[in-house]
């Protein structure tokens, strides 16, 4: 047998290759023309999988007017933890990575996460819209773009309803994506549906127990998100809530001191959400007799590669906690218990 010691790397002979190492063959340098310089930051929510420029989706911006002629310098900062490889439609482009007049050509750029990079280019199109976007599919489709538009040109012949176009382009980040996660145990039914795009939320949730002491209870709102990270949203929506339990005329006491009943109610609400770090939930909300509810949750706490532990309280002194084990893309095997119906053990179905 022979040993073949030098076909194995270490490592200390593995390179890792990135754009500075690029070098043209010739000279890349673009006309001498008037330069214009934009600034991109690429930003996201990883937790619903919305994904922007400048916080903003392409739908929500005006398209980008340059001129035939000029160049056109872009200087982007990934402030998202996700890599995302820019293109540019129509285009090549110079990446500016330390090789001055011999900068590479590409069309497309892939930056890591926390980097800037600059690209230029000439503007030297007869004509049109441009479309620069990220080339992870599912990021363009939930905005991650912009639409450069040449000036005073000519349309595009091949594109002759310009605006139906523009509104299939649109369509895409303002389309609303369900979800579901439905519990069936034995002390009951909990369960959840949504609807969401980038800034909208149409949510409800249940809990139904089996018996007319358990009750049900059924809320329902819709929510806009606030600011840029996507934090804070705010909504309103109802509540409708019935048990048969002795304490009915008696009412009970919340947190705030307020006279509320766990047994009977039907009550508009207003309120916000917001998203504390380790993904705690908070929400606070008024209904139109006054009663305030604070109520903190946190959902899918991974414990193994399957094994799921999730926990919500609020101030009305309602509290519940549960795991789930999960089977497949779409079933698990789940167990909680709940402060109003007890324990119980089923399958839950995840969408």
């Amino acid at each position: 047998a022979h040993a073949h010691h030098g076909s194995h790397n270490t490592p200390t002979d593995l390179v890792t290759l990135n754009y500075a190492m690029l070098r043209a063959p010739e000279k890349t340098t673009l006309p001498n023309a008037p330069t214009r310089t934009l600034r991109f930051n690429l930003t996201g929510n990883m937790n619903r999988f919305v994904w922007t420029i400048d916080h903003k989706v392409v739908s929500e911006v005006d398209k980008i007017l340059i001129k035939q002629g000029e160049n056109i310098r872009i200087i982007m900062t990934n402030n998202s933890m996700m890599r995302h490889p820019m293109h540019l439609h129509g285009h090549d482009f110079r990446v500016l990575n330390g090789q001055g007049d011999f900068a590479p050509m590409k069309n497309v750029i892939d930056i890591m996460p926390m980097e800037t990079d600059t690209i230029e280019f000439h503007a030297n199109a007869e004509y049109g819209d441009w479309f620069f976007h990220c080339h992870i599919l599912y990021h363009m489709m939930s905005g991650m773009g912009r639409i450069f538009r040449y000036e005073n040109t000519p349309p595009n012949p091949q594109l002759p309803h310009l605006e139906k176009a523009n509104k299939v382009v649109f369509a895409d980040d303002r389309k609303f994506y369900p979800g579901a996660e439905i519990s069936l145990e034995s002390n009951g039914s909990d369960g959840e549906v949504w609807a969401g795009n980038t800034r909208w939320l149409v949510q409800a949730d249940w809990h139904v127990g089996l018996t007319r002491e358990n009750g049900y209870e059924i809320e329902s709102n819709i929510g806009r998100y606030l600011d840029n990270n996507q934090f804070l949203r705010a909504y309103f929506g109802g509540d409708l809530r019935s048990r048969n339990t002795k304490d009915e005329e008696a009412g009970e006491r919340n947190l705030f001191r307020q006279t509320d009943t766990h047994n009977s109610r039907f009550v508009g609400v207003l309120g916000i959400n917001y998203i504390l770090p380790w993904f705690i939930q908070t929400d606070l909300r008024v209904d139109h007799t006054g009663n305030l509810r604070l109520q903190i949750s946190r959902d899918d706490i991974p414990i193994t590669t399957r094994l799921r532990l999730w926990g919500r309280w609020n101030s009305d002194y309602e509290y519940s906690a549960g795991a789930r084990y999960i089977l497949t893309k779409y079933w698990a095997l789940s167990s909680h218990y709940d402060s109003d119906m007890g324990p119980g053990v089923g399958v839950t179905f995840v969408y």
